[in-house]
């Protein structure tokens, strides 16, 4: 039968078929799905901007140093640890407890192995200063920052958490002794206590506990990590801003490259048949030494020329944790599809 379609017909195929611009989609920028863009932005570029911020802190000294003196760095590494406590996931703790005499082992070993480790290459250098700064390193708690590139890394953000809390109770014990045997010098405890109270302690503490009363925790994890990264970033920047460059400082960056790589090897043994989160998390510990603790404990055993060169090793050691954070994150989707095809 021909004809014109009925007006009961003609509205049942347009609401079926509504008009091409009826139908043109909307664009919805939901703020969740801007943090975690954001997130994964910084994490795949993370290496570069660390490089360039290092690059900023020594082309422009004068911003960073006017902040440096008004506590700057203090309050970066203060935000830095509560936002990594603000990434812990929920149950790490009883993951963690079955890893216990690992991580102490762990972080006993390295306490022993990296003291002595820095003396021997501390050897190679020529003025004071430099040599000083060296044994400073091998004293120093684990990088604050590790547990926010473990967290980037993948790694077990609870394993470098406790690592790092463990291994800063440990530098407030042994630092002054052991500088004193091979420095010849004394380092004030309460001091370093009080400052390492303040700026790991506390945050650590608050982030954990904000994040056990926040019951939407789990959704503000994208937006914590982003701002650790933006905290390491700001970091690099404020530390490079310290270094006053001249020609015994490259015998002292090869010093210190050798330094970071034979920490990562010893943090590959320590962390030998772990599983790779907890793995990840034992090798960055190890290899990344806290440069602000470092220099704060330099300056207090053998004055301020001593703390100088652990701007070099803040740099050196941030790069190296944000290259093996990139390294870390590019294999995994490789290793994904292998498993699942």
């Amino acid at each position: 039968m021909t004809g014109t379609a009925s007006p009961a017909r003609s509205t049942a195929l347009t609401q079926r078929f509504p008009p091409r611009s009826c139908a043109r989609p909307r664009w919805h920028w939901h703020p969740e799905h801007v943090i975690s863009a954001t997130r994964d932005l910084l994490e795949r570029t993370i290496l570069a901007l660390v490089v360039a911020a290092a690059l900023a802190g020594w082309a422009v000294p004068g911003t960073a140093r006017l902040l440096d003196r008004h506590q700057a760095i203090d309050a970066v590494l203060a935000l830095l640890v509560f936002a990594s406590a603000m990434t812990v996931p929920a149950g790490v703790l009883s993951r963690v407890r079955a890893l216990a005499a690992r991580l102490g082992i762990a972080v006993i070993a390295a306490a022993a192995a990296l003291p002595a480790l820095a003396f021997a290459l501390s050897r190679l250098l020529g003025p004071a200063a430099l040599r000083d700064g060296v044994l400073a390193v091998g004293v120093a708690p684990a990088e604050v920052a590790s547990v926010a590139i473990t967290g980037i890394a993948g790694g077990e953000v609870g394993a470098a958490a406790v690592l790092l809390v463990a291994s800063t109770l440990i530098c407030v014990a042994v630092a002054g002794p052991i500088l004193s045997v091979v420095g010849g010098h004394g380092v004030s405890a309460v001091h370093v206590l009080i400052t390492l109270s303040l700026v790991v302690g506390l945050p650590l503490l608050a982030g954990l506990l904000v994040k056990r009363l926040m019951t939407a925790a789990g959704r503000l994890d994208d937006g914590f990590q982003a701002l650790a990264i933006v905290a390491v970033v700001v970091l690099v920047w404020l530390v490079s801003a310290q270094v006053r460059l001249s020609i015994a400082y490259g015998t002292l960056v090869a010093v210190l490259v050798v330094l970071i790589v034979a920490s990562a090897a010893i943090g590959l043994l320590l962390s030998w048949r772990l599983e790779s989160p907890a793995a990840t998390a034992v090798v960055l510990n190890v290899s990344m030494r806290d440069f602000a603790v470092a220099s704060g404990i330099a300056a207090a055993a053998f004055g301020p020329a001593a703390a100088a060169p652990l701007g070099i090793y803040g740099v050196l050691v941030m790069a190296w944790g944000a290259l093996v954070a990139r390294m870390i994150n590019r294999c995994r989707p490789v290793a994904d599809g292998v498993t699942s095809a």
